[in-house]
């Protein structure tokens, strides 16, 4: 098995100032990564993995730990299919998985993600008052698949970084938008999910 480090060239005497990520190339499974997860959704996005793990892990040499979560589930799920946007799923996921380390697991994390949706929507939009609606963790669950079903591909992509309330030039800078558009889009579809669901937002 090797490891795969970012920048490519990476050594200690040409680079002393920066922190490499590296990535095996080899899954757990045994299975061999698909390079263009890496050179397409990591390598452009180093600074905000960097940021990720300082911010969520107080480490930013955990960068490497995220970074390699992500590109060994996306390899695994999609292979070499990387679509058009490959460093908006690699942060999504770095991201979901820095939670769930700071959280203490997945399953710590799926309650602090509840907790996280409600405050969000009553600070972004209150005349939403949906947090009567968001208290089981199952609800926001039904929201999710309802996106999955009417093809709100984008509005689940904001999910993650809604539930971390990223900053708005985080958001520009990954969706190309201003940040009130995107808001915007992201409170339009997450209520006809909600409806979809059946669930009401008065």
């Amino acid at each position: 098995m090797g490891v795969i480090t970012v920048p490519f060239d990476y050594t200690e005497l040409t680079h002393p100032r920066i922190i490499p990520i590296c990535i095996a190339d080899i899954d757990v499974r045994g299975a061999p990564v698909c390079r263009g997860w890496i050179e397409h959704g990591v390598v452009p996005v180093v600074d905000p993995l960097l940021k990720i793990a300082e911010r969520l892990l107080a480490d930013k040499y955990r960068a490497s730990e995220i970074a390699e979560y992500a590109v060994h589930s996306l390899s695994r799920t999609h292979g070499n299919d990387i679509g058009d946007r490959p460093t908006v799923k690699v942060l999504n996921r770095a991201r979901l998985y820095a939670v769930d380390l700071r959280a203490g697991g997945r399953r710590s994390r799926r309650k602090l993600d509840v907790e996280l949706f409600v405050e969000t929507l009553e600070s972004l939009q209150d005349q939403y008052d949906s947090a009567a609606h968001l208290e089981a963790k199952d609800t926001l669950d039904r929201i999710i698949k309802q996106l999955e079903v009417l093809g709100l591909d984008r509005v689940k992509e904001l999910l993650p970084w809604m539930l971390q309330n990223a900053e708005g030039h985080e958001l520009t800078r990954e969706f190309g938008q201003k940040r009130n558009t995107i808001t915007t889009r992201f409170y339009r579809g997450m209520r006809k999910a909600a409806d979809a669901a059946g669930i009401t937002w008065e």
